[in-house]
């Protein structure tokens, strides 16, 4: 941990822990322009801002900003974006998508910002893991001593006179959703960065991973047979896909997602397509 981390009371742990490595290991990135939404208390601009790049951070409560030379402008994932078309080389979405209901819209939103060729990071809870299936199995959560999300612990504002309401983990996501609306959004997923390890999951990966690994493929199979309407290379390759990435150790063993997207299409180019 750096001396200015250590002055804003950053910790190392948790996710910010692997977006920091992340950025440290980015070549130097002068000229470059990063947009960090929700940017929090700007531990993730602060690590673009000395890797040379022009931050610009947003969030739903700006003035939870603690760095001094940054200043957060209001913003709301839910709204179209006060930002240029194709103005960003990079965005950052650390822990925000969780929160939002239009997720279409949201990564529509960050291919608008983006330039053609730029990069999206995401960071979110996993629900993926499998321990987050098994107590989805149980409860609708994504934590078995967790109750399912609801008006009492999911709606946040920061005081009786704001009208910005923030919900909590109300809208998380599983990986084949959240890769489907990526594709949909025009972005091409480069690569799925490990995280902190669930050891649950690695015990119910023990007991149940051949069952899943079966039934993951008898699915595909199976469905192959129905999808006869677009071509048989890309329904196979896209099927491939979705098995990998079910079965991958990341999807099922890690806690957080933290996936590496390029902006690869318009929106316009992928309606086109879809049609």
């Amino acid at each position: 941990m750096t001396t200015e981390e250590r002055e804003y009371h950053f910790e190392h742990a948790g996710i910010y822990g692997y977006v920091r490595e992340y950025v440290e290991c980015l070549p130097d990135l002068t000229g470059k322009v990063v947009v960090d939404i929700p940017c929090g208390d700007g531990r993730s601009s602060l690590a673009f801002k000395k890797k040379g790049a022009t931050v610009r951070p947003f969030d739903l409560f700006p003035e939870f900003m603690k760095i001094e030379g940054i200043k957060a402008e209001f913003a709301d994932l839910s709204e179209r974006l006060p930002l240029e078309d194709g103005c960003a080389d990079f965005l950052i979405c650390e822990e925000g998508i969780e929160h939002i209901p239009d997720k279409v819209g949201m990564f529509r939103e960050f291919n608008r910002v983006l330039k053609p060729g730029g990069e999206l990071i995401i960071t979110a809870p996993s629900i993926s893991h499998a321990r987050g299936r098994f107590s989805w199995f149980l409860f609708e959560t994504d934590l078995w001593r967790r109750m399912p999300p609801s008006e009492l612990d999911s709606v946040w504002v920061t005081s009786d006179e704001s009208d910005r309401t923030y919900f909590g983990h109300l809208f998380l996501i599983g990986v084949h959703h959240l890769q489907t609306i990526c594709t949909l959004a025009g972005f091409k997923t480069v690569e799925r960065r490990r995280t902190k390890i669930s050891g649950m999951s690695v015990f119910h990966c023990l007991l149940f991973y051949p069952l899943i690994a079966l039934m993951s493929l008898v699915a595909d199979r199976s469905y192959k047979k129905k999808i006869r309407h677009v071509d048989a290379a890309r329904r196979d390759e896209t099927f491939r896909e979705r098995v990998r990435l079910n079965l991958s150790p990341t999807t099922m063993f890690c806690r957080h997602l933290f996936w590496i997207l390029k902006k690869e299409k318009e929106i316009a180019d992928v309606a086109d397509e879809i049609r």
